[in-house]
């Protein structure tokens, strides 16, 4: 008889087919997350570059506007030679700031301007020990200053000269009362800092204004202060600083200009939790599999591992155009749709689809959070393997069930 080449063998019995290797299979997966990891470390490389040419753009705009500022109130001496200087009874200063980012194509550099106004009192008898003409100095780099108002004594204005670091003006105290009142008023820029020296007997300082991370530092914190949103304000009294010079940068109180946690940083930040994300999600599909009693090949698993790579690549790329918090946002949110549609077609279960996104989308909410409030990055992250560990636990006492 010819063999009828039509006729199907009949399937194999369950107990004849050849059982999943599941260890096997989680050592599989094990090496192929160590292979991914090359992926990331291949994108934090490309963030570091990046962030290292931003910061050669940041240095170059700085260099242009301005660094750090520093100032010294009204100091009397005998010349401008002289060492030894006369503080005033009263110094009181006041700083109003604002901080703006300036761009160069994709770069940026955080900077601010400070509107500055002060004022001091003296006792001509503790000037008289000078002589009868005086100069009065205040230190800050002239090249800085934007606007500039005349030293006002007792209602008389009386036009600075200008050296590369200091004010200067000479004043005839034969014609000035015995309490002699200065004040005078200047715009200055800069970036990174803006620190104050308080050299009265009796010192009031106070730096307020719009600025997303100030910090709080200097010779002497601030006794009062407050932040609200962007507005910040501080307030530092009686900080005398006897003995120090000027070129010592000691003696000063004022404020940092943080961007915080710069946007490179944060998205190598994130990619600390990489490798936590895909283990935790290779495991979440595995239980599915193991459940279900339907095989999903490895290259499967290295798919979606991919694409939990690539979520890396789009946050440093969206980083550079918005906002970390919107890149993030659009980032994962690509990531999860992509990763649950890939489920829900592969196992064919809208179901499942949809609960792997939300396990996913868990985690990067968890991510997020750890990212943004650095303080408390360890409890959250603890939290995070905790109630992983927890689900996987009560999980796996269903396996045998099924």
């Amino acid at each position: 008889m010819i063999p009828d080449n039509n006729i199907v063998s009949p399937p194999l019995p369950p107990e004849s087919r050849k059982p999943v290797s599941y260890g096997k299979k989680v050592f599989l997966m094990g090496m192929m997350c160590c292979v991914l990891m090359f992926g990331v470390l291949a994108i934090w490389i490309m963030s570091y570059s990046r962030e290292s040419s931003n910061k050669e753009v940041a240095e170059s705009i700085v260099k242009q506007w301005g660094k750090g500022v520093y100032i010294q109130g009204l100091t009397a001496k005998e010349n401008l030679d002289s060492t030894e200087w006369v503080r005033p009874a009263k110094f009181d200063c006041q700083a109003e700031v604002e901080t703006q980012s300036l761009h160069r194509s994709i770069y940026e550099a955080e900077v601010f301007t400070a509107n500055v106004s002060m004022s001091e009192s003296f006792d001509r008898d503790s000037l008289r020990a000078l002589g009868d003409t005086v100069v009065l100095e205040l230190r800050v780099t002239t090249k800085q200053i934007v606007k500039l108002n005349p030293l006002k004594i007792c209602e008389k204005e009386i036009p600075w000269c200008k050296s590369d670091y200091y004010l200067f003006a000479k004043i005839n105290l034969d014609e000035l009362p015995e309490r002699i009142e200065f004040s005078t008023a200047f715009e200055v820029r800069g970036s990174e800092a803006l620190f104050i020296k308080p050299i009265g007997e009796n010192s009031t300082v106070t730096i307020n204004g719009e600025a997303s991370n100030p910090s709080y530092n200097g010779y002497s914190l601030p006794i009062e202060r407050s932040h609200r949103g962007s507005r910040f304000s501080a307030k530092w009294e009686d900080s005398v600083s006897d003995g120090i010079t000027y070129t010592d940068g000691l003696g000063f109180v004022g404020t940092n200009f943080l961007v915080g946690v710069d946007r490179y940083q944060k998205v190598e930040r994130s990619m600390k939790y990489s490798f936590i994300i895909i283990i935790l999600t290779f495991i979440s599909v595995l239980f599915v599999e193991i459940m279900r009693k339907q095989p999903i090949p490895l290259l499967n698993y290295f798919l979606i591992g991919a694409a939990l790579i690539i979520f890396y690549s789009l946050l440093l790329s969206f980083v550079e155009l918005i906002p970390f918090g919107f890149a993030y946002l659009i980032a994962s949110t690509m990531t999860v749709v992509l990763i649950t549609g890939y489920i829900w077609k592969m196992l064919q279960s809208r179901k499942l689809g949809i609960s792997i996104g939300g396990v996913l989308s868990l985690m990067y909410i968890f991510c997020y959070i750890m990212l943004s409030i650095s303080t408390y990055a360890l409890l959250f992250g603890s939290l995070l393997l905790f109630f992983s560990l927890a689900a996987m636990m009560y999980a796996s006492l269903n396996l045998k069930k099924n």
